[in-house]
């Protein structure tokens, strides 16, 4: 009971990030990939469940921490692919669980703005997780497909894409000009996830996207993603720490964001450029299945070790 009590909230975006690349492998062929994550991350969220309810103030006490409580959203995006997957056993269930997850993560979204940025503002504070919560709710466009839900998903993809635009610049500028602190350095691999949400989330909703607007935001994607692959040697300077999960969702979802583009790339004849982006996401997927192992397997030995006396 003593380690459930200390179980790290950036295990909820962690198990974000295995699932989602879980479902990557699946679209290979490795169906068992998918269902044994699906399977470890229900029991991941049944046991966060039981955290909740057994140590309520701890909960509340990370929930008023803002980085922590950016995070938090991580839970209800874990509800939203695992409502996805039941789905195709349970509709009813499956739906169900998906759309408390939406629901949840709406209010999440609100409770968040008005605690971080009407009551109060904090520069140091101001870091990539807050994509966690502003941008995470797409994960229902990119797994919702099958929930027959296309006039929310359509809000909720054109609200992602702008708050994206608008928070990006000022988080370049915020990165650019005031120190990332140690306890939050791995947060700035995040910049990845929105950018991919919003060409993934674009891709699956909207019939006829236009052009332009998913070029720049792939563009995003890339610029992103080469930003987290210079960064590796700096991330993985550190001692490992929870906040490694900064790493894992960003780089699944990126993937993703390149198929999806190389499937656009291919559909509209432009051969040339779909032979680059699906070599670029076999560069992701190497890395990418690096990096989750690698965190996930550390958690692991976190939860199971023995302290000595």
């Amino acid at each position: 009971m003593e380690r459930l009590k200390r179980m790290p909230v950036p295990v909820l975006p962690t198990f974000v990030g295995a699932l989602t690349l879980s479902n990557v492998y699946a679209g290979m062929g490795y169906t068992w990939v998918r269902h044994l994550t699906m399977w470890a991350a229900t029991i991941i969220l049944l046991l966060y469940i039981v955290k909740i309810l057994m140590y309520p103030k701890v909960c509340v006490e990370e929930y008023k921490t803002v980085v922590p409580c950016s995070l938090y959203a991580g839970f209800t995006m874990v509800l939203m692919i695992l409502g996805s997957y039941y789905f195709d056993y349970a509709p009813g269930f499956g739906k169900a669980i998906w759309s408390i997850g939406l629901i949840c993560h709406a209010i999440h979204i609100l409770i968040f703005t008005f605690r971080n940025v009407i009551k109060e503002r904090n520069i140091n504070t101001f870091v990539p997780s807050w994509f966690v919560t502003y941008n995470g709710i797409m994960v229902s466009c990119v797994v919702g497909g099958a929930m027959n839900a296309a006039g929310i998903l359509k809000y909720v993809v054109y609200y992602g894409i702008v708050i994206y635009l608008i928070l990006i610049p000022i988080m370049i500028w915020r990165l650019l000009t005031v120190e990332v602190k140690p306890p939050v350095y791995h947060t700035m691999a995040v910049v990845l996830a929105p950018c991919s949400l919003c060409v993934v989330s674009y891709l699956n909703v909207i019939t006829n996207p236009n052009q332009t607007l998913l070029f720049l935001l792939y563009a995003c994607v890339l610029a992103s993603l080469l930003f987290i692959i210079v960064k590796l040697p700096k991330f993985f300077a550190f001692s490992f720490t929870p906040g490694f999960a900064g790493m894992t969702f960003p780089m699944a979802i990126g993937i993703v964001a390149t198929n999806k583009m190389t499937a656009y790339l291919t559909a509209a004849g432009k051969d040339s450029l779909a032979a680059l982006t699906t070599q670029i996401g076999g560069i992701q997927l190497y890395l990418t299945t690096m990096i989750i192992g690698f965190v996930l397997l550390n958690l692991l030995i976190m939860a199971l070790k023995i302290e000595r006396k």
